[in-house]
């Protein structure tokens, strides 16, 4: 049995969705999962024959973040280095 495309398309978003959710945004009705796909070679996610791009946000350090740290750490071996030694002269 041949799929109707065209009915899938104009049924793609569901009426439901979570109140929560910004008002732009819509829930994908079951039909409209028919229309994700995988690009085996790549395994690339497609939503309608697009490309669904995820962001990676990765967070960097900068210089005064990464000397706080270390700082901290130095800090809390010290500390841990202190707590040990008197525990060891009880």
């Amino acid at each position: 049995m041949a799929m109707d495309w065209s009915n899938i398309r104009a049924k793609r978003y569901s009426p439901e969705r979570p109140p929560e959710w910004p008002a732009d945004i819509k829930s994908i009705s079951l039909e409209g999962v028919s229309l994700f796909g995988i690009e085996p070679a790549t395994n690339k996610l497609y939503w309608d024959g697009r490309e669904v791009v995820l962001r990676d946000r990765v967070v960097t350090l900068g210089g005064v973040e990464r000397f706080l740290v270390a700082l901290a750490a130095v800090g809390t071996f010290g500390l841990f280095i202190v707590e040990l030694l008197q525990w060891w002269s009880t």
